[in-house]
């Protein structure tokens, strides 16, 4: 019997050995991913030009009153106005930030994996460490790579008071789900879940008032988000601009991208090992003992995960805003350690199968590594060809409007600028400004009357962006909501820019396409092309003469 155990023993310590290995291995792969995108991602692109805008305007009551025009609480733009002002402001220094963030992404995946089940997380790490979406949009200047992070954090210490209450365990977990809901607002939502998994566990315990406790987590996490009432009551102004309701395509398209950039296939993996971890959460009967085991464990885990898909989808259905693939970045980074959990030693007989799995994933480095050469934005290349080309005389049109963020971030020289239509701030998205368009009757126009004058003194006009050019009128729109598209910004913009293509079409008597060469492929969320048009011709049919 003894020799039987010592076998035992030791084939369960060759194993973790193996584990440990592969581990590291695809660690190693993630934190190159990481090096490559640090190297590869470039200027800021204008979501994170708008929140580095924001962190480092004057002063911090400044800062305070405009951080309603992001998608975040205080949390990121102050650790991002403290980085930029004392390593630095300039777009490399602020990449150096973002590349730790994601590296704390995965120390914090292994913090996990450590906490849960005393092992390597290799189910975890290989459907995280290796998933472009991931290192792209965990590195990104947005809080989402941070929030992540949080949240994880978040998942740890709700499992450590579920496992084994306590006053500091509480206090821990209590200031970790403040710290995490701070800095992004859908993070209290996986705070909910959490609270539920650890209250479940609890009350299978027949320990209600720990269960109550472990509710309780989410109280101060809820209470710290009461000053944010009257800037998301006033956000709610323009933020009816974006909603378009929830679109289960669009939904499930951007999970699916966030889930397998590369390899479709793998998202039918994703969620075959959702479905099993939530299976083993259910069927598998807890034991009365106190002791931490792998079935408290994967009943936790299984719970957490449960909550936080059902809570994650409200979140979406009360948002009814057009989702992006980042959104889903804390929900995937979470649903990836609750998985690991869940299926850390099961099933008993085959534990090789996670080595096998992490092996598998590595195909997916080739493919990640590609994708992550994307720079974020060539808008910086395009405003060097500006300062080299463009005359102080010439004018300089920006379309759509959303572009003048990282204009205004990247461009420094003398010739003056406008976007479609005209706005007094481009330092971050004013949704408000532009609302304050939607509702005149012509807003293109003064845009037209600067592009008449420019053109007729024999100077240049730079179209940047997505300005089409055509001598087909474009349609003729009232004043908002007065369209069949109500408040939604974006027709209104695209009609704008049609106007402003059409006046240039019919007057511009030459022009020329402005390569911009670039060393890497461009994103093509801001792949800004150039135009240059000159001269001036009359003609009785120009739209809004």
């Amino acid at each position: 019997m003894q020799i039987a155990n010592a076998r035992s023993t030791r084939r369960i310590s060759d194993r973790r050995e193996i584990e440990w290995v592969i581990g590291a291995l695809i660690t190693v792969a993630g934190v190159y991913l990481h090096w490559v995108n640090f190297r590869s991602a470039g200027a800021l692109w204008r979501d994170e030009a708008g929140v580095v805008r924001i962190a480092t305007l004057p002063t911090i009551r400044e800062m305070w009153s405009n951080v309603g025009h992001e998608s975040c609480p205080i949390l990121f733009p102050a650790l991002l106005r403290t980085w930029s002002f004392t390593v630095g402001g300039a777009d490399p220094a602020l990449r150096v930030m973002g590349f730790i963030v994601g590296l704390l992404v995965l120390g914090a995946v292994w913090l996990n994996g450590w906490f849960f089940h005393r092992s390597a997380p290799l189910v975890a790490l290989s459907l995280l460490a290796v998933n472009a979406s991931v290192v792209r949009w965990g590195d990104s200047l947005r809080a989402y790579g941070l929030a992540s992070v949080l949240m994880l954090l978040a998942l740890a210490t709700g499992w450590r008071f579920a496992r084994e209450p306590s006053l500091k365990r509480w206090l821990v977990a209590g200031l970790v789900a403040v710290i995490s809901v701070q800095n992004l607002f859908q993070n209290s939502f996986l705070l909910l879940a959490v609270c539920a998994a650890a209250a479940a566990v609890r009350m299978w315990r027949r320990d209600f008032k720990n269960a109550l406790a472990a509710l309780a987590i989410g109280v101060p996490a809820a209470v710290s988000l009461l000053p944010y009432s009257a800037m998301i009551r006033e956000a709610q102004d323009w933020s009816v601009l974006s909603q378009i309701g929830f679109l289960s395509p669009l939904i499930w398209t951007n999970l699916s991208l966030a889930m397998a950039p590369t390899l479709a296939w793998l998202r039918w993996l994703w969620i075959a090992l959702a479905i099993l971890a939530i299976a083993r959460c259910v069927i598998r009967v807890l034991p009365d003992a106190a002791e931490d085991d792998a079935d408290t464990a994967a009943f936790f885990a299984g719970t957490a995960l449960m909550g936080a898909l059902i809570c994650f989808l409200i979140f979406l259905r009360l948002a009814k805003m057009p989702t992006q693939v980042w959104y889903f970045l804390p929900l995937t980074t979470f649903a990836a350690v609750c998985i690991d959990a869940a299926l850390a030693n099961w099933p008993a007989r085959w534990q090789f199968w996670r080595c096998a799995f992490a092996i598998l994933a590595l195909v997916c480095l080739p493919g990640a590594r590609e994708l992550i050469t994307y720079r974020q934005t060539n808008m910086d290349l395009v405003a060097d060809v500006l300062r080299k080309r463009a005359d102080a005389h010439d004018l300089i049109i920006v379309h759509p409007w959303t572009f003048g963020v990282s204009f205004d971030r990247q461009y420094s020289g003398p010739t003056p600028w406008t976007t479609v239509p005209p706005l007094a701030d481009h330092r971050f998205h004013r949704y408000d400004l532009f609302k304050a368009k939607m509702i005149l009757e012509n807003p293109a126009q003064p845009v037209c009357d600067r592009i008449a004058a420019t053109l007729h003194a024999g100077n240049h006009v730079w179209l940047i962006g997505d300005v089409p050019l055509s001598q087909t009128p474009p349609p003729q729109i009232e004043p908002a909501p007065n369209n069949p598209w109500g408040w939604l910004d974006d027709p209104y913009s695209d009609v704008w820019g049609a106007q402003i293509g059409y006046f240039v079409a019919i007057h511009a008597t030459e022009g020329e396409v402005v390569p911009i060469p670039s060393s890497n492929p461009v994103s093509p969320l801001e792949n800004v092309q150039v135009v240059s048009v000159a001269g001036w011709q009359e003609t009785s049919a120009a739209h809004g003469d």
